[in-house]
């Protein structure tokens, strides 16, 4: 039965209070009022007086003897008068007061009636099935859930209890209680009255110290009917259900329900318990039927403040000052010889005794079931209730850090709360995401470790990550030799650039080898991935560096603190490489320069001043104190931008990081929790999103471009090939001093995603690093893993990665041709000497931001560059310009010669060409002439052959003529011969 906070309180506590002053105002007035009758009583008689003695100087002694003896009945009158009016004030004063304090009293009295009533009213009155119900539950369970909707699991709570008869429980232990906390326990009838005056006059009168006015079967209500609000309607209900609870429930009910439900701490553990039976067993391994004297005072006092009182931590230990738990118990004792339920020499043997030898050692709990998101997700959610409980008692997460005692005392609470309060808990983890990149570590990245008879190793079968490392040590607390076994681990983080949101996770390869999370539980060093984030990005943003600044790479000789001592060391590339050539920005980066980085960064440091604003930007991006200290920023540590810091990022915070370049430069912090809502379903705690600007958008844009060059010609350059997508994807490796940590993070416009593998090194011994752990290089295996995430994320939800998106190019970005060599304009340049040359050749297309456009070349182009490297580069420069010029002129000599050799050539051509023409002339008027004779010739044979034709055709048709007139004729002929014959 919860009841909602009254907000009329306030007033009505107002009203009586301004009743109580007007009382007290009255009195005072009333008070004065006599003073000054009295007062003025007293300065008559004393005019009187003197006016007397001034008579009796004139008058004879008679007169004056008799002046005496009146003056002497006057001041026994004057006594008299005075002594009737001040008991005629006092008596009529203390009337008034009576009937003030009656009428108040009655006021008051009424008022509270009445405000009582107004207070309970409304409220169900429970019946004695709900109480009964009510007072023997213990808890609620609390579930956590995916942001897709699945349940995660219900939150197994370490709450032990069990219940037993009061007959099982020791006297002295209901002795101790009641002597305790309630004194009055077979007396009352559910409510001490006069406590609750108490407490009630001390709240009005806001007394700093307040005494406790519950009694037992109240503290029953509190703890298992209503909330912990702290109000009157809250208060006036647990009296109300105190004395319901004493009519329904005999005295040893209620007491036998309050031993069974109350929190008695930890036991040796680290569980929590409820009820006296798990206490007794759980502290001193005894039935609560056995206990001593000094075991039941101290387990009678734990009810109180169970948190700060037990004996154990969160894991089982036994804490160092167990000084808050003896001396409760001590005034347990103390109470139970009050109230006679102990003799006095009982009180001194249990006073002087030392329980301490009486608590149970550690003991480990065996029965963990869990996993790394259920673990991450119960982790994050506890953290945000005790942040929620000690910042409500006015404490900062400072206060808490530097107080164990604070800290596991809020730790406690907020895990309790977590556990039995029914909360739900809604967190950002993608399901079937999170299944897929397991699913990739299950397939790829996870050994199968067993043991023979002899406990000797045996590796069925390897992990594409690296090979398990089995390496023989010395114990040194024992000195005896053993076996290390340590697969190749990996933690991963997939978020949401934007807000923040951890869609999935990795937080090892086998959660049954280890439980830590290497997501966000494990620093490492970060190796070259620190390089954009504490180096360049600061540089582009200060306008120090442009992605086309030249930057010469010889040696870096920077100070180094080497046993204590303060010496040199030299900066290299990877393999223990100087190039000794000069590098752009750009290159720098993508090509994960050692040198290039260190330099820029001693810059900023050494002419720049820029330790605090580094800070600053790192501070910024979630990378604090506990990363990076302060006196690594201003000391000589030159080796922090390469990954060199003292105690390492964990995964979350590189993530985190290179989400803030994705972002536009606004960092937000990565979170698991969304929401978590009560039983009630109200939410208690939502997550906000607050972004923080770190860099503008032009740098973070620059950064980002410069990383895309990391995945075509750089580090990575053999990633994308291994994608079953496309994508606008920038990323760097990373890896640290002896290849004991290996990263590749890389982001589109909408996720980040990091990779780190490395062993767990829980043990110091020859072999920490990845270098010999396999036939490729780790960090091609780590390259190799990151693109089967990738591909099983998109596998799974192809939105998440957001590849139909791209990086987009603020308005304060533009492009500029600048000259390759010096990455700055075209121009004259005055060299030391006096000379001026003229700088120019090849230029290449960069991206710059408008605020620092490339200028004109200057002598000092390069950053970071030495007196020499610069002489020499102008050297080269002017010899060149020197060679250039004569070999200019050269050239041009040549060309006119050669113009004026083929000008002349021309000319002769020219004539050559004529004669050849006229010559061509000639010839072609006798070929033509010859061409006409011939037509002339061929025209009058085809002429004569004409004629020759038309004659043959003449003959032939004559003599085809004279062949048809000889056939006529000789038809009429024959006509004529057959006529004659027929005539």
């Amino acid at each position: 039965m919860s009841s909602p906070q009254n907000t009329n309180e306030s007033s009505f506590l107002e009203k009586i209070k301004a009743f109580i002053l007007n009382l007290v105002q009255f009195i005072k007035k009333q008070w004065i009022s006599f003073k000054k009758t009295y007062f003025n009583r007293q300065t008559h008689s004393a005019s009187l007086s003197k006016s007397t003695s001034k008579e009796t100087k004139l008058t004879d002694a008679p007169k004056r003897n008799q002046a005496k003896k009146e003056d002497q009945k006057f001041t026994l009158a004057k006594f008299l008068f005075g002594f009737n009016v001040g008991y005629s004030v006092i008596k009529n004063l203390m009337i008034t007061l009576v009937i003030v304090l009656l009428i108040g009293g009655a006021l008051i009295g009424g008022a509270g009636a009445g405000y009582f009533a107004y207070l309970v009213s409304g409220e169900q009155i429970p019946t004695y099935e709900e109480m009964k119900a009510d007072i023997e539950n213990v808890s609620a369970t609390s579930s956590m859930y995916y942001a897709t909707g699945e349940k995660i699991s219900d939150l197994k709570t370490d709450l032990k209890r069990s219940e037993i008869p009061l007959s099982e429980m020791s006297p002295l232990v209901q002795e101790a209680i009641i002597a305790t906390e309630d004194e009055y326990f077979y007396k009352h009838s559910g409510v001490v009255p006069k406590a609750v005056v108490r407490a009630l006059a001390q709240e009005v009168t806001g007394t700093s110290t307040t005494s406790g006015g519950s009694t037992l079967t109240q503290q029953l209500v509190k703890q298992q009917i209503l909330t912990n609000e702290v109000s009157f309607k809250r208060k006036a209900n647990e009296i109300l259900l105190a004395f319901r609870i004493e009519n329904f429930f005999s005295k040893e009910e209620i007491l036998e329900n309050y031993l069974n439900v109350s929190p008695f701490g930890r036991n040796n553990k680290g569980q929590n318990i409820a009820g006296l039976d798990e206490a007794s067993i759980g502290i001193f391994g005894v039935n609560p039927i056995d206990l001593t004297l000094p075991q039941a005072a101290f387990l009678a006092g734990l009810p109180q403040n169970p948190i700060v009182y037990s004996p154990y931590s969160q894991i089982g230990a036994l804490k160092e000052d167990l000084s808050a738990g003896i001396s409760r118990k001590d005034e347990v004792l103390f109470r139970m010889y009050r109230e006679n339920y102990i003799t006095k020499e009982e009180y001194d043997t249990a006073l002087t005794y030392d329980l301490t030898q009486d608590f149970l050692p550690q003991e480990s709990d065996v029965n963990d079931s869990t996993d790394y998101v259920y673990n991450f997700v119960e982790q994050q959610a506890r953290q945000i209730l005790m942040e929620q409980l000690y910042t409500v008692d006015g404490y900062s997460a400072e206060d808490v850090s530097n107080d164990q005692e604070l800290k596991d005392s809020y730790y406690n609470q907020a895990d309790l709360n977590l556990r039995t309060k029914g909360y739900t808990i809604s967190s950002t983890i993608d399901k079937g995401v999170y299944e897929a990149m397991n699913d990739v570590v299950a397939q790829y990245a996870t050994p199968e470790i067993s043991y023979d008879e002899n406990n000797n190793p045996i590796i069925s079968n390897t992990s594409d990550l690296g090979n398990v490392k089995v390496v023989d040590y010395v114990d040194e607390e024992t000195g005896e030799t053993k076996t290390l076994v340590e697969p190749v681990q990996n933690g991963a983080v997939l978020r949401d650039n934007a807000t923040g949101r951890i869609i999935s996770f990795i937080g090892g390869v086998d959660y049954e080898f280890t439980q830590v999370n290497h997501a966000y539980q494990s620093p490492r060093s970060p190796g070259s991935t620190i390089k954009p984030l504490l180096t360049f990005a600061p540089a582009l943003e200060e306008g120090i560096i442009t992605p086309a600044s030249m930057i010469f790479e010889s040696s870096a000789k920077v100070p180094s603190w080497e046993n204590g001592a303060l010496g040199v060391y030299e900066i290299t590339n990877v393999g223990n490489v100087t190039p000794n050539k000069w590098t752009d920005v750009r290159s720098g980066l993508s090509q994960s320069s050692n040198i290039v980085t260190t330099k820029i960064y001693q810059q900023m440091k050494d002419t720049y001043n820029l330790e605090e604003k580094l800070e600053s930007y790192m501070h910024k991006m979630g990378l604090g104190s506990d990363v990076i200290s302060t006196e690594e920023y201003q000391g000589v540590y030159y080796a922090l931008p390469i990954g060199g810091i003292s105690k390492g990022t964990t995964v979350l915070d590189q993530t985190d990081g290179f989400s803030t370049l994705a972002n536009k430069g606004n960092y937000t912090e990565g979170y698991v929790i969304d929401k978590i809502e009560d039983a009630a379903g109200e939410v208690v705690y939502q997550h906000e999103v607050k972004p923080v600007e770190v860099f503008s958008a032009e740098t973070a844009y620059l950064t980002t471009d410069i990383l895309r060059d990391v995945l075509d010609t750089g580090t990575a350059k053999d990633v994308k090939g291994q994608l079953n997508f496309q994508a606008d994807i920038a990323g760097k490796t990373g890896t640290s001093d002896g290849q004991k940590d290996i990263w590749f993070i890389g982001y589109t416009p909408q996720v980040t995603l990091s990779s780190w593998i490395g062993y767990d090194n829980a043990v110091d011994t020859p072999i920490n690093d990845l270098s010999n752990s396999g036939s490729e290089s780790p960090s091609l295996r780590n390259k190799r893993h990151w693109a089967r995430l990738m591909n099983a994320i998109y596998s799974a939800n192809p939105t998440v990665l957001g590849t139909d998106q791209a990086f987009q190019k603020p308005d304060g970005v533009v492009e500029a041709k600048v000259l390759a060599s010096t990455g700055m304009m075209p121009g004259k340049v005055k060299l030391t000497d006096g000379k001026e040359v003229t700088v120019s050749g090849a230029t290449k297309t960069e991206l710059f931001n408008k605020k620092f456009l490339p200028k004109t070349t200057t002598y000092d182009f390069a950053l970071a560059a030495s007196e020499k490297e610069l002489g020499d580069y102008w050297n080269k420069a002017s010899k060149s310009a020197s060679e250039e010029a004569a070999k200019k002129a050269k050239a041009e000599a040549d060309k006119k010669n050669e113009e004026a050799k083929k000008a002349k050539t021309e000319a002769d051509n020219k004539k050559a060409d004529a004669a050849k023409a006229e010559e061509e002339k000639a010839k072609a008027k006798i070929e033509n002439e010859k061409k006409l004779q011939e037509a002339a010739k061929k025209k009058a044979e085809e002429e004569k052959s004409r004629r020759r034709k038309k004659q043959k055709k003449k003959k032939r048709m004559n003599k085809e003529k004279a062949s048809v007139s000889d056939a006529f004729s000789l038809f009429f002929f024959s006509c004529s011969s057959i006529c004659n014959m027929m005539w």
